[in-house]
């Protein structure tokens, strides 16, 4: 099951944590985890925990982060069956009741899996369940001239995360709106949904190395000269077609229809 634990939201302390098991019991004792674990090999470092009066476990493990260094407390839990809110605010929770035990240590939190920077403020409003899709996806843009738009988090929700090329400036609110709309079909009906574009034009997912056969390949985000794109960009990924009626039974690719909507847009 560990290979399932997609969330990966951390708290970003002052100084490391040295024995996980220490933190764990204390938030045990005040009645916010149910029971915990050590993991196998990893001694003080990780412990497999259950909160919430719910099966599902999570890891509690202390490391530093690869990218800056700060010691983290990181969760990695499951949170595809949740959903979007239940399942950010019942991680948030977690890391809420992580942080009361370790008291003008946190100066943070980072949400590994949507690769960005939080504020404890966040953590505690995403705790009480006051939950925007943005929370949970995160929407970047790269490139200069030629933009990419593209999205971190959504992966953890059992849905792509998404991705488009070939942008101007001018059409990259749009993208962002659009990425944001099908995401919501794709979190409110799984990968089974049926998906269109804000105007109402029908849409399908192409898996984003499919895509990159059919767009210049000196387009920020596609390809990377085969090299590995690296954390964040290996996981399950998708670009948008316009949906039109098949011929012999398969989908025409259009991502340049989708380009066009946002221009008219």
């Amino acid at each position: 099951m560990a290979d399932r634990y997609t969330s990966k939201l951390a708290l970003v302390l002052d100084r490391p944590v040295e024995d996980v098991a220490e933190v764990v019991a204390a938030a045990g004792h005040a009645g916010d985890i149910d029971r915990a674990a050590p993991v196998r090999d990893e001694g003080t470092r990780a412990q497999e925990v259950h909160w919430g009066g719910r099966m599902q476990k999570a890891v509690v493990r202390a490391l530093h982060d690869e990218r800056d260094g700060p010691p983290l407390l990181r969760i990695e839990a499951y949170v595809g069956d949740d959903g979007l809110t239940n399942g950010m605010q019942r991680q948030a929770k977690l890391l809420q009741a992580l942080s009361r035990q370790l008291k003008g240590r946190v100066v943070g939190v980072r949400d590994l899996s949507a690769r960005t920077d939080r504020d404890t403020a966040w953590m505690n409003r995403v705790a009480i369940g006051s939950v925007e899709q943005a929370d949970g996806i995160v929407t970047v843009t790269d490139g200069e001239g030629t933009r990419w738009v593209h999205t971190h988090g959504a992966a953890r929700f059992d849905v792509p995360d998404l991705e488009l090329y070939g942008l101007n400036r001018s059409q990259v609110p749009a993208a962002q709106e659009t990425l944001a709309h099908v995401h919501d079909q794709l979190l409110r009906g799984g990968l089974t949904a049926e998906l269109s574009l804000p105007d109402g034009t029908p849409v399908y997912l192409v898996p984003v190395r499919d895509a990159w056969s059919q767009v210049p390949l000196d387009w920020p985000g596609v390809g990377r000269a085969g090299q590995n794109r690296g954390p964040g960009l290996d996981g399950p990924r998708a670009s948008l077609s316009v949906r039109h009626k098949p011929r012999f039974g398969r989908y025409k690719k259009d991502l340049e229809g989708v380009l066009q909507s946002l221009v008219t847009a």
